[in-house]
């Protein structure tokens, strides 16, 4: 069955170009002739072949961007005007013509007391006669002076829904104001309000739907966030609109590049803003599930990808824009192969914390939230880690900003990564200490660390080993199996309290610095 479908539509293809003559430009009679038999189907309502007729135009002068819409509005305008000049007998078009270039019409028209220096004429472009470029340039001109005209007898005129609507249209609107017909000015306004319409409704559906969907997903929206959220959706919407509506606007070809471009320019950096939204969105989803997981690696993960996704996203605009404005960005990024090593040299630093970032992200020295010791001089928690640094909050609450390519070639002491957090002090007790209750407090002490369970218990010292100043010192020297350094400031804090208890229990008196001074007295000694 599909294969039934698929032969007839090609025959069904090959029956519809069958209609015109076969392709063939060697002659001003051969293009004349293929241009009026294929906008003669035009005009019976055949909407295909005014791609065949605009074979027979010159387009290499017209924008890119513009250059189907352009070429196709100016085979109606040429038509329009032979049409309204005289019948055409083809037998009296010559064949072989002298020179490069044959006239049909070139002369001055006047419009709006302006005159215009407009042509009709063919020129020979690769073994092709084709219409020139500046047939199509003054062909608006041409038709606007005929526009009273009535059609050559035995002429089918073109009839659409564009020709009905301007026939009904006031005369004013034909008249031009600052560059364009007033009438354009006119439907560039209602482009603009019915654009604005959509903008709005395509904005609150977003608003009312989207977001909600979202919320119930736990991604929590203010009016603010959710304003900034579907703006960029609505420029999108409106200059959507705005780029496909103006084609119908019949404007010259370099009126409807400026109007596009600025369109597709507007277009693209909205889906840029769009799209970063987009990527904000899924990356505050993707931090709560991270903060779910018990792998603080993926808190580094995330901000990485959605910064790295923004970059790109940002790059491919640049290209698009670029286009845009008709820019040969191949050109250009093959140019950037050419200047790479001097772009590398100046940006070297730039291209060090990249490849930082990468190095952090596969080797892993640390995790969202570690204590680390950065080069011996910098020392504080991890807070974010980006594509160009990462940022450090010291001890005093104070942000660290470290460029990636220095983490790669310094050293990095995680104290995050410890399988044990080591105590190491002494306890000075006073003199007048009697050894067995100085023994007696040792052996408590030693009770209470192995009556610990986050105390390492195959490697803990509590033993009596100098004399002081002012006390005798007792060296308590432990490891503790904690996560985190609060944890440890609370086993340290119970432990303490627990030490201070055996002392009172024990009649044990903690020692503090003291002096014993002797004062010679001279009377004395003389008696």
């Amino acid at each position: 069955m599909k294969l039934l479908i698929l032969i007839s539509a090609v025959l069904f293809s090959f029956n519809a170009f069958s209609k015109y003559p076969t392709p063939s430009f060697e002659s001003p009679r051969q293009s004349m002739n293929y241009f009026l038999k294929t906008m003669k189907g035009y005009k019976l309502g055949d909407e295909k072949a005014i791609d065949l007729a605009v074979k027979t135009l010159n387009t290499s002068k017209l924008d890119p961007a513009t250059k189907i819409e352009s070429a196709k509005l100016a085979a109606t305008r040429i038509i329009n005007t032979l049409d309204r000049l005289e019948y055409i007998d083809i037998s009296k078009i010559p064949d072989m013509p002298e020179g490069d270039i044959w006239f049909y019409k070139k002369q001055s028209v006047e419009i709006d007391e302006v005159y215009h220096e407009v042509e009709i004429a063919l020129s020979k472009v690769d073994k092709k006669w084709l219409f020139t470029p500046e047939t199509i340039n003054t062909i608006v001109y041409f038709e606007a002076s005929l526009k009273d005209k009535k059609l050559a007898k035995g002429v089918t005129g073109l009839s659409n829904w564009k020709t009905k609507l301007k026939r009904s249209m006031p005369a004013w609107t034909g008249h031009r104001s600052f560059v364009l017909l007033n009438g354009q000015w006119l439907a560039i306004l209602l482009i603009i309000f019915i654009s604005l319409i959509i903008e709005k409704i395509v904005r609150f559906i977003i608003g009312r739907y989207v977001t909600n969907w979202l919320i119930k997903r736990g991604i929590t929206f203010d009016e603010a966030e959710e304003r900034h959220f579907t703006l960029p959706i609505g420029i999108m919407t409106f200059s959507g609109f705005w780029t496909l509506a103006v084609r119908l606007l019949e404007f010259q070809d370099g009126e409807l590049a400026a109007f596009l471009r600025g369109g597709y320019v507007v277009f693209t950096i909205a889906c840029v803003f769009a799209a970063n939204r987009i990527v904000d969105v899924v990356g505050v989803w993707l931090a709560e599930k991270a903060e779910l997981t018990e792998n603080k690696y993926d808190d580094i993960l995330v901000p990485l990808i959605s910064k790295t996704s923004k970059f790109f996203v940002f790059c491919i605009g640049i290209i698009f824009i670029g286009n845009s404005l008709t820019l040969d960005m191949k050109s250009i990024i093959a140019g950037m192969g050419i200047g790479g090593f001097a772009f590398a040299f100046a940006a070297k630093d730039t291209i060090a914390n990249l490849f930082g970032s990468l190095t952090i992200l596969l080797d892993k020295p640390f995790q969202i939230g570690d204590l680390v010791n950065i080069g011996g001089n910098i020392e504080g928690v991890i807070e974010q880690v980006g594509i160009r640094s990462t940022r450090v909050r010291t001890l005093y609450d104070s942000m660290i900003t470290v460029p990636n390519g220095i983490l790669t070639n310094t050293h990095i002491d995680n104290y995050g990564r410890r399988n044990y957090r080591r105590l190491k002090t002494k306890l000075g007790v006073q003199y007048d200490t009697e050894p067995e209750k100085l023994d007696a407090f040792c052996n408590g002490i030693r009770e209470l660390l192995k009556n610990n369970e986050n105390v390492r218990q195959d490697n803990f010292r509590v033993y009596f080993t100098s004399f002081s100043d002012s006390s005798l010192d007792i060296l308590l020297y432990l490891f503790w199996h904690v996560p985190n350094w609060d944890k440890q400031l609370e086993e340290e804090h119970q432990l303490s309290m627990d030490i201070l208890k055996l002392a009172n229990e024990l009649g044990v008196s903690f020692a503090f610095p003291t002096r014993t001074l002797h004062l010679f007295n001279e009377d004395q000694k003389t008696t």
